[in-house]
């Protein structure tokens, strides 16, 4: 194709499409095991089934897919592997709530296996819809080796790993406090509830004295104490108090009775206890409230369940049983005040937990589940990061990461929902369990629970390969090469990946962790639907290109989370615009192949493309995405576009042709990863054998690298500047004459400022230019000479002006001795600076006298 055939604009509503489906087409993505290379494997965090691709997916995926597809240029054999997670609680609600919407029906009418069979239907239906967003992302997942967690085989490492953490006595049955949704009537994780700043009420109840010992300390008939949850109170088995609180010293032992349930519980010492919160006497329900679960068990004392599984109360709510506990509630307040035992009811602001899929409020419950014994686990993994056999990016979330490992709670796995993994575990006729991936035999009965589905993901970068089987693939690319995340997640997958892999394994599950930003809504608050302000990387999508938002993403990204801005993908549709014109003037310029003597020009792109190849790919590796980006875009943009394509109109080499498209094919393989449809599609206009995703990453070349050329184009530059400033504030067109004092390369300054040489300006007016070490000076006609003397008063004005404030706030004593100490520094700097370019300007002025 030539230059005329080729649009002016690139149509990337034309080109992405065609291009990802060529990449299917010739297998560009494929990785399979191999002698003759390393292997770089990335195992894609699955996205949920029911889910749709959002911006931290979208970021997430261009920073894998650059990373990919940088190391299958490099000559990695490169996997990344696709995969879907079944989302347990996420689609059942899903599927309940279209059941109700479109049938009347709830799961329990239609009974488990009929509705497990909906869910499995209803997801295979759903995961179309993520899995071609990610193909408009551009992503190179090797779709041959797509895994679901619901497949077969995952099935059953899912439940191999369960087994033996059982045989090993790693998991086991006991009553705690979980996360309980009533709605869902299941366990979920803390991930899983979202806390709100919710405006309540602080209750005080009333607990009377029945021991016959009279009033309190206090002189009250009654111990008080706060609580924004009254209804809880028929669960209470115990007041506590701090044993330092000289208040209640005397109230230690003392008996009270706890209202409508007629039940005596004694008041305990407990360091446990605020003394500053409330009255400083704490109500004790271990069924109701984790910390008081914890005080429970120190004492000895027996907890009450006053729920059941749907938030209503049960029979230990005495007269309030069968009410909601909304209901609840508000009737214990009511009695409580007819019956005189209602303290003061205050205004109250606090953070209430809801169920992130329905948004019920959750209710701490004791319950009977399933849990994973940690400290052995966690043990493995703490030195493995300690060691830093992990690399994470940045090192604090490492740090992070130990110390929550040398905190870790035992890890409740299972969950009172239908679909989802079973859990492995039979009971048999004569009270026999059994932890087993078949049934052991007749009359044996399956836990009716299904695991967390944390528990399933943590097994992902190796179960993904095939473990249990001792595979091919997962001899050769595991430990995988990289996991890229939010830091969300870090506790809840990313560690207990570590511990599953080191368990299983015997080898941490990835080399390096990068912690990626998260990306919030435009007034820095983070992106909800119920807020209104998400972001559909779709829309983008359409609007700007996919490599413009992939571009302005990593542009973006950082170690802190960053307010999404439009101008960023507006930024990366203009570099894409910028590198079409570009590649339109390489494709009209002369081609030569054969390389022919290069001028300094020449040399110094050619260095600058060896320094920017070395910074970028060391940023790149470093997971420097923002910092990248400024830097391949400094150099495509300012050095090769603006610069050296002016170079190669006006003062062109016999070796420009062959270093422009050089360079520019460097450029597009460098930029590849990160804006693959555009570079691609650049790459085949400008003719070759080879598609891009197959070409080789430029690799740093130390014989390119010329200094003295750097020196003399930079000086030559900012000559150039200097001309085109004077220029533009005189206002000054066509050709000037004058000279430069200083080493530059004549022929590009001449040429790119307009300016033709002389010898000597001797007898003629002269604009005198600072272009750094060089000195430019311009033959001025009369009436340029006195434009100049009114425009270098004017600016003898500001700069005086200047050099008064800073020397006035100096003169300050109280400045001097008050201001931080870098402000002062900074008033001497200005003042110094400025100082000398008065002198300059005087001088230059004088000239012109």
């Amino acid at each position: 194709m030539n230059a005329a055939e080729l649009p002016k604009t690139y149509d990337y509503r034309a080109v992405e499409g065609r291009i990802y489906a060529e990449w299917e087409r010739l297998g560009a993505f494929e990785a399979d095991p191999s002698h003759d290379q390393d292997p770089y494997c990335i195992v894609l965090p699955p996205p949920n089934v029911t889910g749709a691709l959002h911006m931290g997916h979208a970021l997430n995926g261009a920073i894998q897919d650059t990373l990919i597809r940088r190391a299958r240029m490099k000559g990695y054999q490169a996997l990344w592997l696709p995969g879907i997670d079944h989302a347990s609680i996420a689609l059942q609600n899903v599927v309940e709530r279209k059941l109700v919407r479109e049938e009347g029906k709830t799961r329990w009418d239609l009974g488990r296996e009929e509705f497990v069979e909906r869910c499995r239907v209803f997801a295979e239906e759903a995961r179309s819809q993520i899995l071609g967003q990610l193909k408009r992302l551009g992503a190179s997942v090797d779709w041959r080796r797509l895994r679901y967690t619901m497949d077969d085989d995952y099935i059953d490492s899912v439940l191999m790993a369960f087994v033996e953490l059982y045989e090993q006595g790693l998991i086991y049955r006991g009553s705690r406090i979980t996360n309980w949704c009533p709605r869902d009537r299941s366990a979920i994780s803390d991930l899983e509830v979202n806390y709100e700043e919710t405006n309540g009420k602080l209750y005080g109840l009333r607990y009377p004295f029945v021991d016959g010992k009279g009033p309190g300390p206090d002189g009250n008939e009654y111990a008080q104490v706060y609580s924004t949850r009254p209804e809880t109170m028929l669960g209470d088995v115990a007041l506590v108090v701090n044993p330092d609180d000289e208040r209640y010293t005397d109230l230690v032992g003392r008996k009270v009775m706890v209202p409508f349930v007629e039940r005596e519980i004694e008041v305990f010492a407990d360091e446990y206890v605020d003394p500053q919160f409330g009255t400083g006497v704490l109500k004790v329900t271990p069924a109701h409230d984790p910390n008081d679960f914890e005080i429970g068990n120190r004492l000895g004392l027996e907890p009450v369940n006053a729920l059941n599984p749907d938030g209503t109360m049960n029979a230990n709510g005495g007269p309030f049983e069968g009410m909601k506990r909304e209901e609840a509630r508000a009737a214990v307040v009511e009695r409580l005040g007819e019956m005189g035992l209602l303290g003061p009811v205050r205004d109250y602001r606090f953070r209430v937990g809801h169920c992130d899929r329905c948004g019920t409020v959750i209710e701490p419950w004791l319950t009977e589940q399933w849990w994973v014994s940690m400290r052995e686990l966690a043990e493995p993994a703490i030195k493995a990061l300690e060691r830093k056999e992990i690399t994470v990016y940045p090192d604090s979330w490492r740090r992070e990461t130990i110390r929550w490992l040398e905190n870790i709670h035992d890890w409740n796995v299972s969950r009172q929902l239908w679909w989802g993994h079973r859990i492995p575990v039979w009971y048999g006729p004569e009270g026999e369990v059994i932890a087993s991936k078949e049934s052991p035999g007749e009359g044996y009965e399956q836990d009716p629970d299904v695991l967390d589905t944390w528990f399933s993901s943590a097994l992902w970068p190796f179960a993904t390969l095939g473990w249990p089987v001792e595979t091919e693939d997962l001899a050769y690319f595991y430990p995988t090469s990289l996991l890229s995340t939010a830091r969300e997640i870090m506790y809840l997958w990313v560690a207990r990946m570590i511990m599953m892999g080191l368990r299983f394994r015997g080898d941490v599950p990835f080399e390096k962790v990068n912690v990626h930003s998260i990306v919030l809504a435009e007034d820095g608050t983070k992106m909800s639907k119920s807020k209104g302000n998400t972001i559909d990387p779709l829309d983008l999508f359409d609007e700007y290109g996919a490599d413009a938002v992939r571009f302005g993403l990593l542009y973006q990204s950082s170690t802190q989370d960053f307010a999404y801005s439009y101008e960023r993908a507006e930024l990366g549709r203009s570099f894409v615009t910028k590198l079409w014109n570009a590649m339109r003037f390489v494709l009209a310029y002369t081609h030569v192949e054969e390389v022919r003597e290069a001028s300094t020009s020449d040399r110094w792109i050619l260095s600058e493309l060896n320094r920017t190849v070395r910074e970028y790919d060391r940023l790149l590796e470093e997971c420097e995405f923002s910092e990248a980006m400024r830097v391949i875009y400094g150099f495509a943009w300012n050095q090769f576009a603006d610069w050296y394509i002016e170079i190669a109109k006006a003062a062109p080499s016999p070796a420009t042709p062959h270093v422009l498209r050089e360079v520019f094919s460097s450029i597009l393989k460098l930029l590849h990863p990160v804006m693959p449809f555009a570079t691609e599609e650049m790459a085949r206009v400008l003719g070759g054998d080879e598609l891009l995703v197959r070409q080789a990453f430029p690799e740093p070349d130390t014989s390119l690298h010329d200094e003295e050329a750097e020196e003399l184009l930079e000086r030559t530059k900012r000559a150039v500047s200097a001309v085109r400033s004077f220029r533009a504030e005189s206002r000054v067109e066509g050709k000037l004459e004058g000279r430069v004092s200083g080493e530059v390369d004549l022929e590009v300054f001449s040429a790119l400022a307009g300016v033709k040489p002389v010898e000597s300006l001797d007898g003629s007016a002269k604009a005198t230019l600072l272009a750094g070490d060089a000195v430019v000076e311009i033959s001025l006609t009369e009436e340029l000479r006195r434009g100049e003397i009114k425009r270098l008063r004017k600016e003898i004005s500001r700069v005086e002006g200047e050099v008064a404030r800073a020397r006035g706030k100096l003169s300050n004593e109280k400045f001097v001795e008050r201001a931080p100490a870098e402000v002062v520094s900074g008033e001497r700097e200005k003042l110094y600076a400025n100082t000398r370019v008065l002198e300059t300007l005087n001088r230059r002025l004088d000239e012109y006298l």
